[in-house]
């Protein structure tokens, strides 16, 4: 892919595409969608239109490779509980057909959902023609969005927690909150700080002492402790219990941070979790599932 179109974000390689396939102008792209997006998708025509017929011609080859893909690219990276939500609505023989020749992890959600229903696993899947299995995959996964090749940005801030395992992700959050909470208590009394981190928990406590040191050495306190506080305010409003507040500051707080990366880098998060963590991921992001 062009690495004009390569950085963007995955919603804006669409409107850039859109743009190649109806000859739409770079400047009047911009003039339809102001703001960043509107540069960042001008900059990249323009860019493309240096370039020789045969590299528009490639970047146009792998924008449209990526929205006709069959199923997204890193799909068994997806947690088992959304692929569940895919699959489960559709019939037997549908499951077999679509999941066949598709990565193990994918395969072992589709095998338990059809032993479950008492199927018999060895049994063929139905004979599709290529054209109509890949509409019927596209039908079923299009909620999902890309977790491996070029759909992200190579330097998106998203990605080093796309690598995380599962379980290594929800730490990754909770540390996060950990983080957060310990910086909205920069400048607070040592007593305060000790409760706080105590609440967390002794594998958390550490990295709320250390956030609340932080500040301490600073001429002023600043935007960051104030940001903080708000995340605070607004989880203890959610009223989640002890060994979730964590979690669900960490969330709001990388959820604020991701903000500029698009819609795509979220779904990507939330589609890394199980559904009712992505979901509630996804409502602090204010995103929604569509």
């Amino acid at each position: 892919m062009h690495p004009a179109v390569a950085a963007l974000p995955l919603e804006e390689k669409g409107l850039v595409l859109g743009a190649l396939l109806s000859r739409l102008p770079p400047e009047e792209l911009a003039r339809r969608f102001e703001g960043p997006t509107g540069l960042r998708c001008r900059a990249a025509l323009e860019a493309l239109a240096g370039e020789t017929r045969a590299a528009r011609a490639g970047a146009l080859a792998s924008l449209l490779a990526l929205v006709r893909a069959p199923v997204p690219e890193g799909l068994e990276w997806v947690h088992p509980g959304w692929l569940r939500l895919r699959l489960a609505p559709e019939p037997s023989a549908v499951i077999r057909a679509v999941c066949e020749g598709l990565p193990a992890e994918v395969r072992r959600v589709a095998d338990q959902l059809l032993r479950e229903r008492g199927e018999d696993l060895d049994a063929p899947p139905p004979a599709l023609d290529p054209a109509g299995l890949g509409e019927l995959r596209r039908a079923i996964f299009a909620a999902l969005v890309p977790l491996a090749g070029p759909a992200l940005p190579p330097a998106s801030a998203a990605q080093p927690l796309l690598g995380l395992s599962w379980a290594a992700l929800d730490d990754a959050i909770e540390l996060r909150g950990a983080q957060t909470l310990g910086c909205s208590l920069q400048g607070a009394q040592p007593a305060v700080i000790a409760r706080a981190a105590a609440g967390l928990g002794r594998g958390l406590a550490r990295a709320v002492l250390d956030a609340a040191a932080d500040g301490r050495t600073a001429d002023g306190l600043g935007e960051a402790r104030e940001a903080a506080r708000r995340l605070v305010a607004a989880t203890a409003a959610e009223r989640t219990g002890d060994a979730d507040r964590a979690w669900s500051l960490g969330a709001r707080a990388l959820a604020a941070e991701l903000a500029d990366e698009g819609t795509a880098a979220t779904l990507a998060i939330a589609q890394r979790l199980p559904p009712e963590r992505g979901r509630r991921w996804l409502a602090y992001a204010g995103v929604g599932l569509g």
